[in-house]
């Protein structure tokens, strides 16, 4: 079984391939690993293809499409070791059986756990008390009454994609009430959550907690906008740990400059060093700001539950992992 890997050298093949889990797939078949500090070019990949029979994937390789997969005729499955998969795999893959497998559901679980501190730290103002603190300021009774909790409290779920799942087992224990908009959800969907609904657009904007799960699509583009914030309530929390292009930046920036609502942001429309909007980063009292790194905690997990599937595949066991098409359809392009 040949098995290559796309991921080149570097932090993130060290991190994500360390070497207990690179001698696991030197058990399974002759692996060829990426010698570059770079992608492989597409030329590259054409002939590299040719002999494999499992391609595992990662940040940046680039995508898979009918053409690639013309010169890859022994290929027999896609890996891709972290979430969402829209951009490396092709529909192709689909139309020739090739079943498409994504670490996504491990990377939810730890991207859920982060989004329930991040309602607990919004709830409880946790760094407006800590500079409070700071300033010898104790005036607990004036800062107490702009704090929420999470404890039977109400959260709006955009989107009920696979980390949102995660989110309602995780918000179980809590006693919420979540109201759930998601145009592609069916009607039985929250049966296992009986203290969720599907609701309205507008509802699930109107609740204390509102945390965005939807997928990055042209359908998508800013679906946060003016009119969707001032639907939220005084104190409202607005949570984005999805993709910053559902949000309106300037329309976000210019509500919490009233100081009516509060967000959390883990992404951006434009992110990385210097990018961010300086109105932004002034608005310390009505904002917590996290560098993209809500999946921080999880690395080469991703890649070890990648190659039990794999394992399994070998075997012809269930796959855990597997992407459907329809899934695979409304995952987030990047």
């Amino acid at each position: 079984m040949n098995i290559l890997i796309t991921a080149p050298q570097g932090n993130i093949f060290d991190t994500y391939f360390p070497a207990h889990v690179l001698e696991q797939l030197f058990d399974l078949g002759k692996v060829t690993i990426n010698p570059n500090e770079r992608q492989f070019t597409i030329e590259e990949l054409k002939q590299l293809l040719h002999d494999t029979d499992i391609v595992l994937t990662h940040w940046g390789t680039p995508q898979l499409t009918a053409e690639l997969l013309d010169c890859a005729p022994k290929l027999k499955l896609l890996a891709h070791c972290t979430g969402t998969v829209a951009h490396i795999a092709s529909e192709a893959f689909y139309e020739r059986n090739i079943p498409v497998l994504s670490a996504n559901s491990i990377m939810a679980e730890y991207v859920a756990e982060a989004v329930v501190g991040y309602m607990i730290a919004a709830g409880h103002k946790f760094l407006q008390m800590d500079r409070l603190t700071r300033r010898d300021e104790w005036d607990r009774k004036r800062t107490a009454t702009s704090q929420k909790s999470l404890l039977g409290g109400h959260v709006g779920v955009i989107g009920l994609g696979t980390i949102a799942r995660r989110l309602l087992d995780m918000l179980a224990p809590f006693n919420c009430k979540v109201h759930v908009y998601d145009p592609y959800a069916d009607s039985d969907v929250l049966e296992r959550w009986p203290f969720a609904k599907l609701c309205s657009f507008e509802e699930t904007m109107s609740q204390p907690f509102v945390t965005i799960h939807a997928s990055q699509t042209p359908e998508t583009y800013h679906m946060i906008d003016s009119e969707a914030l001032k639907m939220m309530p005084d104190n409202g929390m607005l949570i984005n740990s999805a993709r910053g292009s559902l949000v309106d930046t300037d329309a976000l920036i210019k509500e919490l400059q009233t100081g009516r609502i509060y967000a959390v942001l883990d992404v951006y429309e434009k992110e990385g060093k210097g990018k961010l909007p300086a109105e932004l980063l002034k608005l310390t009292d009505q904002t917590l700001l996290q560098p993209h790194y809500a999946c921080g905690p999880v690395t080469w997990e991703m890649t070890q539950g990648i190659v039990e599937d794999i394992r399994r595949f070998l075997k012809g066991d269930p796959l855990l992992l597997q992407v459907p098409l329809q899934q695979y359809r409304l995952m987030t392009q990047e």
